[in-house]
């Protein structure tokens, strides 16, 4: 593992700035944003069925997983943000949101500030949709509206779609964990920014390796939320040539960074406890959008089709 420091603080999923801001707003009413959060984990809790051994992943301001059955949806009744979002704000709902934008053609910086470039970006895209009062913020209608275009957008230039049968956008691929007696059905798999798939029993460390999914190059070890040792694969040749595949909530990594791998060879163990922004031991297996940066891709910006995949990989390599 080589992982330091300097690594994580330069790679591609922190946040910066697209303009400059004091940030006065952030860390008022500390106390009631821990109240607001102990009653929402209560909640959270009571919905779900008891025994259910599942973790998920989480981002500031995205809607949380709620036990999903195959692909999450999100309607056009629920919210796709937690909060509206303005200039001035911070956070991975904001790199989302930028994301998207480019996704439809509104050209932003990912950069998980809310700034001026942000604001101008969305009021020419509610404009475009006859969205008033066209004010620049994103509120409930305006999500949901390029949530819906950028669902549209996916489907002609996302990631290979699958049928969850092995096909040649599986071809010298592996699913990648094992070994998968350990590995928690897809019907409780969910999705957000990758795809979210537990343990039986939250079995980690040694007892669940992570492996390569394809040959490659590991670029990239530690990632905002995700651990400082989750790992970041460039793919080397077949469909997805050139993409990066990461490996949220892994600890430790079993090899350095700059090291040639080869489909199924170990890469990191699973990560036991709250491995980054995680609500218990499980993998979050993602991969980035076409030219996009090697992490991460904005909210079900790639994960619906690349669910396909893994689900034909699993199936593939015996899973039921």
């Amino acid at each position: 593992m080589s992982t330091s420091s300097s690594l994580i603080s330069n790679n591609v999923c922190k946040p910066g700035e697209d303009s400059a801001a004091d940030g006065s707003r952030v860390g008022r009413y500390p106390a009631m944003r821990v109240l607001r959060r102990l009653l929402i984990a209560t909640a959270l809790a009571v919905a779900l069925p008891a025994g259910a051994a599942l973790a998920a992943s989480g981002g500031a301001g995205l809607v949380a997983a709620t036990t999903p059955k195959g692909i999450v949806q999100v309607s056009s009744n629920a919210g796709v943000f937690t909060r509206t979002l303005r200039k001035g704000q911070r956070g991975a709902d904001v790199s989302t949101l930028q994301s998207w934008l480019s996704d439809v053609g509104y050209q932003v910086p990912t950069t998980g500030y809310f700034g001026s470039m942000t604001k101008a970006a969305v009021r020419r895209f509610q404009v475009a949709y006859s969205l008033t009062p066209a004010s620049g913020a994103v509120g409930s209608r305006t999500a949901s509206t390029l949530h819906d275009v950028v669902q549209k957008t996916a489907k002609g230039a996302g990631v290979a779609a699958g049928t969850g049968t092995p096909t040649n956008t599986t071809t010298g691929l592996v699913f990648p964990l094992t070994p998968l007696s350990r590995v928690i059905g897809p019907s409780s798999w969910s999705l957000d920014q990758g795809i979210d798939i537990s343990t039986l029993g939250g079995a980690c460390g040694s007892k669940v390796t992570e492996v390569a999914m394809a040959s490659g190059t590991i670029v990239q070890e530690g990632i905002d939320g995700f651990g400082s040792a989750a790992p970041v694969l460039k793919v080397s040749g077949g469909a997805y040539d050139g993409r990066y595949i990461y490996y949220g909530h892994a600890a430790p990594a079993l090899v350095p960074v700059g090291a040639t791998v080869t489909a199924g060879q170990p890469i990191a163990e699973l990560g036991c406890g709250d491995v980054g922004i995680s609500t218990g031991p499980h993998l979050e297996i993602g991969i980035s959008a076409p030219g996009g940066p090697p992490c991460c891709p904005g909210y079900q910006q790639t994960s619906p089709a690349w669910y396909d995949v893994v689900l034909g990989l699993y199936k593939q390599a015996g899973g039921k």
